[in-house]
């Protein structure tokens, strides 16, 4: 797929009532297998089916529970997830959702002739649509392209939590959303329900599926590492030959401005995120007034789930049993998990980066700002950079630099100001009296401070996918100058392999990344062989430096839980929740962060230490077990201490010892 060619599609648009918008003839392609049914016969064909029957049955002989009672718990469980489509709520949603994107977005750009190819497909095969998931616009975007393009509306798999919004909830319903329990843990009888409901639409084709592998939104506006209990069961009816193919469609949606920016700042920061509810939705009236920039909606290449199996798996041993009893087999496991991968890093390829990104990501190194003049110059290089590495940066042709950047300024006015001086500061709270101020106020206004620098940081964010595996080799040549090869490279998968959860890397392809970003950077002139030893180019050493900054904030975010562990954790044998190693680390983070000792506040995102409680569970560096329920981990501290000394070896870390207090955790279970 060659550069995608965009229109905006709000711009028409603008000159026409939203009625007659949501009154328009819509009459999509229909899958040419499709047998039309209501939504109450959807129900009743997972009710009927051999999956739900044969569990209804096995249940009832193990447990003290008739399959009058079992069945009735089916009926309730469908009716609870099942969709419905109703045109008249459809073209509801239309007029509102016309009205509501042409006030709050510039433009939005959608590459529409490959989504008028996809309509085409959509009639050969049943489609996945799988997005990026970055913010709530996400499905309400793709349901209002859809119907823009007459493509035919989608299905999707949304969290129950929207149930319990009153009118909204429903009306979701009613365009198609079909609601699943955010877990449903060794609850047989709903998975097989929840199986059979996905894979009856998959099978009959009636609408495109829509969900996102991701699993829930990012906070962080990085890519989520990829679940595969919802991909694996709507690829089953491929694998046990119930139909000939399926279309799977890696989606982007990049944003200038994401409407949840504040909320998502303070999540990460631990501040609870509201209920979802009608009535906070009423009172978010406030951000009409405020301009969010563009969107930009890629549709990338569709996948062949056949031509991706061919050669990797072997269906013909679900011949043996009948489909709905049949297993994955490790090979099908594995290609699933390379599938839902590459579906990421397709996303990852076709987002659009935004001058905000580059701007923000200037401004990370700067944390007491920089003069305007500066910053173009600095942001113009970082562009030159990422466009070099395949990235489709937002850029008008011909446009002035300092134009572009104090537009995205302006467009992000409630986190920077462009001074009168002509200097770019972060809007930061700043202490009336400082000298009086007693330690909780400090630790609130340090909370305040991260906020801010977070949305600064979730911008720098949407980059970093684009940098990450050259990041990775001039990091590992941080410290000494120059490595042999094959060393570069084992610090390199060291750092693969601790940074996997925070970025997404195609699994068994550490060799293939690390030969690509070190011919790229010998192509660049960055770096270059001597002597049998790869070093880096004069030339080349503002990329390193500037990258090493960049990335630096992870590690040392992972090396500020490995003190953590090392100390407040080694008395407890009984081990601690994830919540608990979280909290505690953020609460040595903010003291390092108050002592002056560090100045990157991104070590206070309990995400990012979430992350490395994840890692080092991968890494035998910690354990995972459950105790009534509750996962628990307990480090091993001689893993932890090396995984301590390995990341000082790469970045320049604090000195703890007269420094910084250790905080205890508080509470066990």
């Amino acid at each position: 797929m060659s550069r995608p060619e965009y229109e905006d599609i709000l711009e028409g648009k603008r000159q026409y009532s939203d009625l007659g918008f949501s009154m328009e003839a819509y009459d999509p392609p229909r899958y040419k297998h499709c047998k039309p049914r209501a939504p109450e016969k959807v129900k009743e064909d997972v009710l009927n089916s051999t999956r739900v029957l044969s569990v209804i049955e096995q249940l009832a002989t193990e447990t003290d529970q008739s399959e009058d009672d079992l069945l009735s718990q089916a009926r309730a469980m469908v009716e609870e997830m099942g969709h419905n489509l109703r045109m008249r709520s459809i073209r509801f949603f239309a007029y509102f959702l016309n009205k509501i994107f042409k006030a709050l977005y510039k433009r939005i750009y959608v590459n529409g002739d490959d989504l008028e190819k996809l309509a085409k497909m959509s009639k050969d095969q049943p489609v996945l649509l799988l997005p990026s998931h970055r913010s709530y616009i996400d499905f309400l975007m793709l349901s209002y392209v859809a119907y823009c393009y007459d493509f035919p509306l989608p299905v999707i798999a949304a969290g129950a939590d929207f149930m319990g919004m009153k009118f909204v909830g429903t009306l979701l319903r009613n365009c198609g959303a079909f609601f699943m329990r955010r877990s449903f843990g060794s609850d047989r009888l709903y998975w097989a329900v929840f199986t059979e409901y996905v894979q009856t639409l998959i099978r009959n084709g009636d609408s495109p599926m829509e969900f996102f592998v991701e699993g829930t939104r990012s906070r962080t506006s990085k890519s989520l590492s990829p679940k595969f209990g919802l991909l694996s069961a709507a690829i089953e009816p491929f694998l046990t030959g119930s139909v000939y193919d399926i279309t799977v469609v890696p989606i982007s949606i990049s944003y200038d401005r994401r409407l949840e920016e504040t909320l998502y700042a303070r999540e990460l920061l631990g501040i609870p995120k509201p209920k979802e509810s009608t009535s906070g939705l009423v009172k978010a009236r406030s951000v009409l007034q405020e301009n969010y920039g563009n969107i930009h909606v890629c549709f990338g290449e569709p996948l062949s789930v056949r031509k991706l199996a061919e050669g990797r798996i072997d269906r013909s041993i679900h011949g043996l049993h009948p489909r709905h009893m049949s297993m994955f087999t490790s090979e099908e496991h594995t290609f699933v998990q390379h599938l839902a991968h590459q579906v990421i890093l397709a996303q990852q390829k076709y987002m659009v980066i935004s001058p905000w990104s580059l701007v923000a990501a200037v401004l990370s190194q700067h944390p007491q700002g920089l003069l305007l003049k500066k910053l173009v110059h600095e942001v113009v290089w970082l562009k030159k950079q990422a466009v070099g590495l395949g990235a489709f940066v937002n850029w008008p042709a011909k446009a002035d630099p300092s134009n572009i950047v104090k537009s995205a300024l302006e467009l992000h006015h409630h986190v920077v100001t462009l001074g009168a001086n002509g200097r770019v500061v972060l809007n930061l709270p700043t202490p009336t009296r400082p000298k009086m101020e007693t330690e909780m106020a400090r630790k609130h206004r340090l909370m305040e401070e991260a906020e801010v620098r977070l949305m600064v940081v979730t911008g720098t964010n949407q980059l970093l996918h684009v940098f990450v595996r050259v990041a990775l080799v001039l990091m590992a040549l941080s410290k000494d100058g120059s490595q042999t090869r094959d060393e570069l490279f084992r610090i390199f998968g060291f750092l693969r392999r601790l940074l996997e959860k925070d970025f997404i890397f195609m699994p068994g392809q550490d060799k293939q990344d690390f030969d690509t970003a070190v011919q790229y950077l010998s192509r660049a002139h960055v770096l270059e062989e001597r002597g049998g030893c790869v070093g880096v180019t004069d030339s080349g050493k503002k990329l390193q430096s500037f990258l090493h900054e960049m990335f630096s904030p992870f590690l040392l975010g992972y090396w500020t839980m490995c003190q953590y562990l090392l100390t407040a954790s080694s008395d407890d044998p009984r081990g601690s929740t994830t919540q608990q190693l979280t909290r505690g680390a953020q609460d040595m983070a903010a003291t390092l962060l108050t002592n002056g000792l560090v100045k990157r506040f991104e070590i206070l995102s309990l995400d990012m230490l979430g992350n490395s409680i994840t890692s080092f569970v991968s890494m035998g560096a910690v354990k995972r077990f459950k105790s009534n329920g509750h996962a628990l981990f307990l480090p091993v501290q001689g893993e932890i201490f090396s995984l301590s000394k390995q990341i000082e070896t790469i970045i320049a870390v604090p000195d703890l010892k007269t420094a910084v207090q250790v905080i205890p955790v508080k509470s066990r279970l």
